[in-house]
């Protein structure tokens, strides 16, 4: 090639990737400069839609506060034969868990094959089958084989519903909106502590198998409901089904226009950033999610999510409040079932404040600031323990229940919201569904650990116990602030700018811009956008 033909030929690349730039910033400026309501037509459809999916959180919820409600109730230990605390009452809380464990090897698969819809589904009806097996149980070892379907079933639940609800949030609020998904663990939560509470006046065997039933109110919603739901828009891509899905994001996010600006910006990045033959397609190869310092990245924030989520004292304050009442003096059964009852009440009102507050103050702030008080919360209750124990003092008794509450409100606030939303966030579409479940892999195996020694170590440490979550709280915070990344005010696709960088975290904390969409949609790399 000739000097001439030489400079000819870059001045074309050159103005191919300015044309392709061009096209970028059109799309982000239309994107950003359109109005959006909360409030519209479309988006009221897609608060419906997601609703099926919010049950999921719910089904996780209830059995955090129906373990430790009926654990308390006398029926329960006398049928059984069980105490309180212990070893065996450790195995009966942890076998939900364990069985979470197994289910890893299916859950992301079937999500990557068959889609979200099919995840939420097979959940659903494995939570019933496990439902109808604990409820009637005659003995400890059907009543441990029905909890290990539950956890099972829920491991399905908890990978598909944070995927899909994240992958049909519509860009502008989805902090809020996938936040809230997690929220409804309490919602759950409430349902299954007052109704422990009321059934525990009954004085036969139904006083703990009543609440057990209930589980099947939400799991049946999901299982009928999910036929009603449109298929993830990110999913349909991934299956070169790209005109489904801009007709799906048209009719929720787009006002009904397939044209409309952010409909255009999405598919575009979408377009540029998932790939139809990615290993989401292979259901043995997990390789994607370590085999590139970006993947590493985003791996080193799941899974110190899906570890700190279950380690920061907020499961010993779900599954054993009435044994920490009891601990801090509280005796009466119906006294320590009430308090049970009002903790989850204000820890949602945290929670969905705290799944606002993500769009505004952003996750780091969120996580990082919540830990470090939660530390403190545990300090000062295990003084206020160990003064109303030795002295039995009243005032350190009441003391102690504030600030178990105080606890729970503002790990709620800081950790609920982010909890399936962040390990979702910080995956893309092609490793979201096998992340997803490595993630709820490594939340139930921190949960069993947290669950079956927190019986004996109750039983023997008794609230100097409180003192490991003191010092790993501390810990969490320092991680947090070297590794995580922040995501606020990015679109899904636009996180690969993030972790593609060499200092993922202070570029997450540089404002987005419109080099960022240039970069996503491929514009930088010269390729032209599809809109």
């Amino acid at each position: 090639m000739g000097e001439t033909e030489k400079e000819f030929a870059d001045a074309s690349h050159v103005n191919d990737i300015d044309a392709a730039s061009s096209d970028a910033i059109l799309l982000a400026t239309a994107a950003d400069t359109s109005t959006y309501s909360p409030w519209s037509l479309p988006m009221f459809r897609l608060y419906g839609v997601l609703s099926i999916a919010y049950l999921c959180g719910c089904l996780n919820g209830f059995d955090g506060s129906l373990m430790g409600a009926i654990n308390a109730m006398t029926p329960y230990q006398n049928y059984f034969g069980v105490g309180s605390t212990g070893s065996s009452t450790g195995l009966v809380f942890a076998i939900y868990n364990i069985g979470s464990i197994p289910a890893v090897v299916l859950t992301g698969p079937v999500n990557d094959y068959l889609g979200r819809r099919a995840g939420m589904f097979t959940g659903a009806v494995i939570i019933i089958l496990g439902t109808c097996i604990q409820a009637p149980s005659v003995n400890m070892h059907m009543f441990i084989a029905g909890r290990f379907l539950l956890g099972f079933g829920v491991s399905f639940c908890c990978v598909s519903a944070p995927c899909y609800v994240s992958e049909m949030a519509h860009p502008k609020w989805r902090g809020t909106i996938t936040g809230l998904y997690n929220t409804c663990w309490y919602i759950g939560s409430i349902i299954a502590s007052w109704t422990c509470y009321g059934s525990a006046f009954l004085k036969s065997n139904w006083a703990f198998r009543i609440p057990i039933w209930c589980q099947l109110v939400s799991s049946v919603i999901v299982a009928v409901g999910v036929f009603f739901l449109p298929e993830s828009p990110r999913w349909l891509v991934a299956q070169d089904r790209v005109d489904e899905a801009r007709a799906i994001l048209a009719k929720y996010h787009g006002e009904g226009r397939a044209d409309h600006p952010i409909v255009n910006l999405q598919i575009s990045e979408m377009f540029y950033q998932i790939q139809t033959d990615a290993s989401d397609k292979r259901w043995w190869d997990y390789s994607a999610l370590f085999k590139t310092r970006n993947a590493r990245s985003r791996l080193i924030c799941v899974m110190g999510m899906a570890f700190f989520g279950q380690w920061s004292g907020n499961s010993i304050a779900s599954y054993y409040l009435p044994e920490m009442m009891k601990t801090a003096g509280i005796d009466d059964e119906h006294t320590q079932l009430r308090l049970n009852g009002i903790y989850p009440v204000l820890c949602w009102f945290g929670a969905v404040f705290g799944a606002r507050m993500t769009d505004r103050i952003g996750r780091r702030p969120l996580l990082i600031y919540s830990i470090l008080f939660s530390a403190i919360c545990f300090a000062i209750i295990t003084g206020t323990t160990k003064i109303s124990v030795e002295n039995h003092n009243k005032m350190a008794t009441n003391a102690t229940i504030t600030f178990v509450y105080l606890f729970g409100i503002v790990f709620s606030f800081g950790w609920t919201p982010l909890q399936s939303m962040y390990i979702a966030e910080t995956l893309p579409t092609e490793t979201r569904a096998k992340g997803t479940a490595l993630g709820n892999f490594g939340s139930n195996v921190a949960g069993t650990v947290v669950q079956y020694a927190s019986g004996p170590a109750f039983k023997h440490l008794t609230f100097y116990f409180y003192l490991v979550f003191v010092a790993w709280d501390l810990i969490e915070a320092v991680v947090i602030y070297f590794f995580f990344v922040e995501t606020k005010e990015r679109t899904l696709e636009e996180l690969e700018e993030v972790f593609s960088d060499p200092h993922p975290v202070k570029k997450s904390l540089q404002k987005r811009s419109v080099s960022t969409v240039a970069a996503t949609v491929g514009a930088l790399a010269g390729k032209s956008v599809e809109a």
